[in-house]
């Protein structure tokens, strides 16, 4: 008889559905509507941003990163991740938002393939349990390079989060890398 454990990768612990009914992407109100579910949501200062449940993430130790001359201070420059060139953006520095020195620094990895960029964060990401209650029909001020792409905002606990649109992000961030 064999009972070995099968594991999940972290990549598709971070990324399996806590509600396999949730097809939809996240920033529809219709999920919401069924009941309160989770989310995957990380910090950058105090922003507090929210993984589409149906994106692919890996979080990992920072490894070594490649910089490239000529570009902005805030684009640390590129890993290879399984053969596929990464850019890694520290959003902290785009922001002028000073880093938590008693944090460990994390990369997260959003996305696979070509379509995949590395944030720089501090700490771990969390779950966060939202329900429809908790949207803001106002969204609080965030820096202006983030509000394109943070689209929907909750209150949940006194502490704001944020949908992210991070494909949309890393593309308007591949247009202002050269300096």
């Amino acid at each position: 008889m064999n009972n070995k454990t099968s594991w999940l990768s972290p990549s598709e612990a971070l990324n399996r559905p806590f509600d396999a009914e949730m097809d939809d992407e996240f920033v529809d109100d219709e999920w919401l509507e069924l009941e309160a579910t989770r989310q995957l949501g990380f910090h950058i200062g105090n922003i507090g941003l929210l993984i589409s449940h149906n994106i692919t993430s890996e979080l990992t130790e920072v490894r070594t990163i490649c910089s490239i001359p000529n570009t902005v201070p805030w684009f640390l420059g590129l890993i290879n991740l399984r053969g596929n060139l990464v850019p890694v953006f520290d959003i902290n520095m785009l922001l002028q938002i000073e880093n938590e020195a008693d944090k460990k620094r994390m990369l997260l990895i959003l996305g696979e393939g070509e379509t995949a960029g590395a944030i720089m964060i501090n700490g771990l990401p969390m779950h966060i349990t939202l329900s429809v209650a908790d949207k803001l029909d106002i969204l609080p001020p965030l820096p202006e390079a983030l509000k394109p792409f943070t689209p929907v905002a909750f209150d949940r606990n006194g502490e704001v989060w944020f949908t992210f649109d991070h494909l949309g992000f890393f593309k308007s961030l591949a247009t202002k890398i050269a300096t």
